[in-house]
């Protein structure tokens, strides 16, 4: 193959990439029975837009060409051409060179037309329609070293190649050389995987207890005795740390444990479905983009615990348990412990209760999250800049409940805006992910040493499993009750007729469901109200 036709192939390529999504939006646009497809295919281009980017970018840096190769090997293939498959082959590199030229050049035009604007500028001047092949194939030369910048001759475009990207064993050094290190390769994870940012920040602190104590080794060079001796490790740190313990690196924290059988230790279920887990994710990260060709930690498992050690299942809040609840000093004498931040301590078990929303969610509630829709107030739970959620399926609106605006939710609410708060519980004041870790250890506390529920299954989740329970003993179909709580049940039909704020429900089908949770066997009568200045103003 001369140059001229591998050009040929290259910009036949990035014709057939750049019409792929025209052909989408096309298909998207027309109302027939597949329409949804299209627009959940296209959907999911877009949202990869910049990973793709990405990692043509990581290609170049490394002289790799795993984001293409496919492409090559199937273009040849049509040509019965494989046997140029051949990494030291220079064609072939000059084929895969081109083709990572060709997908970011249409990932970039792709990106804009995203955003509906069509300008038809080319930041790769290789693939502009107004330029002759002739002078593309130059191009195409200079780029990879074929001629030098001053070398012009009219048929250069015929000539045969004779040299091109470095070939030789220094310029392939990075593709077939070191593997990443263990750090550098949960870096590519985070960046790909697109995790939110709890999930990152929990895997983050598996992943460094693991170059603590195995080291940041190339992946490469992991073994399964390393991992072996990971989980042994692991196994040994406590349940809760102290302050003078979290400053402490794990090896000096885990000779400081010694004999100390006073102390409770991770439970293997804990050591399997945070710290193996994490390691596991990374390492089969690194399969898929062929940088490993085997998980080492996928084989490794867990002794099976004893009985004290058994995982704790959560209850839901029994109707006496509720009760108990309510008879209790916050919600029946108008009691404002400081660690229950104001009337947060009052609002957020109620607002739980009456939504089966998560904790975290309702405390990082902002003003602007709270709306009307077709007369209908509601709870947005989305993205702030107070916390983010724990993944997009979450998003969603929950209609408030009748019994909330009965007891003055909507007056608080204007009593924050007067006061010029930007979030519904501005004295739960840490941030991000840990929003609500201060204000859960203090429920906790409050949950055994006043309300007097000792049973460790029962704690501020039961709330979700209450409510869940509920809804289905009213016989709300699951799919509203999943719409409710943020669940996902994985299925593509779940992903149908949403709005454009992503829910499948309106506001109109979701009020009666929640009105559904009445609590019967639970008398609401004694709840201490408080009182909120009122303007005589609704807040909107």
């Amino acid at each position: 193959m001369n140059d001229k036709e591998i050009v040929d192939m290259i910009l036949t390529f990035f014709h057939n990439e750049s019409n792929e999504d025209f052909h989408l939006r096309q298909m998207a646009a027309i109302p027939e029975m597949h329409r949804e497809e299209f627009k959940e295919i296209l959907a999911e281009r877009v949202k990869s837009r910049e990973a793709v980017e990405a990692e043509i970018v990581e290609n170049f840096q490394n002289g790799d060409f795993s984001a293409v190769e496919g492409d090559v090997w199937q273009e040849l293939l049509m040509r019965d051409r494989l046997d140029l498959v051949d990494e030291e082959n220079i064609i072939y590199r000059k084929l895969c060179h081109g083709f990572l030229r060709a997908r970011r050049e249409a990932n970039r035009r792709a990106s804009k037309e995203d955003k509906l604007d069509f300008n038809t500028n080319f930041q790769d001047p290789l693939f502009d329609p107004h330029r002759s092949i002739e002078d593309v194939v130059r191009l195409f030369q200079l780029s990879t070293g074929v001629i030098s910048d001053g070398y012009d001759d009219e048929n250069v475009a015929q000539s045969r190649a004779t040299s091109v990207i470095d070939t030789s064993e220094q310029g392939k050094g990075k593709r077939s050389g070191t593997k990443p290190t263990v750090t550098e390769l949960f870096k590519k994870w985070c960046h790909f995987q697109s995790v939110a940012p709890k999930t990152a920040a929990d895997f983050e602190t598996q992943i460094k207890r693991f170059c603590d104590l195995v080291g940041d080794l190339p992946v490469d060079k992991i073994t399964s005795d390393d991992i072996i001796y990971f989980r042994d490790e692991v196994e040994k740190l406590p349940v809760r740390m102290t302050h003078n313990q979290r400053k402490m690196g794990i090896k000096e924290l885990i000779t400081s444990l010694e004999g100390r059988n006073d102390i409770p230790r991770l439970k293997p279920h804990t050591v399997k479905n945070k710290s193996l887990a994490a390691i596991s994710a990374v390492l089969g990260f690194a399969v898929r983009e062929r940088i490993l060709s085997d998980n080492v930690a996928q084989r490794i498992g867990v002794r099976k615990p004893k009985e004290h050690e058994k995982e704790v299942k959560g209850l839901f809040f029994s109707s006496d348990r509720l009760q108990m609840v309510l008879n209790s000093p916050v919600f029946s004498e108008g009691f404002r412990p400081l660690g229950g931040a104001g009337e947060a301590a009052f609002w957020v078990p109620l607002v739980c209760m009456f939504t089966g929303a998560r904790l975290t969610e309702v405390c990082g509630l902002e003003i602007a999250d709270i709306g009307c829709e077709m007369g209908i107030d509601y709870f947005f739970i989305r993205h702030n800049k107070t916390r983010n959620l724990k993944s997009d399926s979450t998003i969603r609106k929950i209609p408030i409940h009748s019994k909330l605006l009965e007891w003055g939710f909507m007056d608080y609410l204007e009593a924050q805006r007067r006061a010029e708060q930007d979030r519904v519980f501005e004295k739960i004041n840490a941030v991000g992910s840990s929003i609500s870790s201060a204000w859960s250890a203090w429920w906790s506390r409050y949950l055994r040493k006043k309300i007097g529920i000792l049973d460790p299954r029962v704690n501020f989740h039961s709330f979700r499993h209450t409510v869940k329970r509920e809804l289905l003993d009213k016989e709300v179909r699951e799919s509203m009750v999943d719409a409710i709580l943020g669940h996902s049940n994985g299925n593509v039909s779940e992903r149908y007729g949403r709005d454009e704020d992503g829910l499948s429900y309106s506001m109109l089908r979701l009020k009666p469901a929640v009105e559904a949770l009445t609590y019967e066997h639970v008398n609401f009568s004694g709840l201490c109200l408080p009182k909120y200045k009122k303007t005589g103003r609704r807040y909107k």
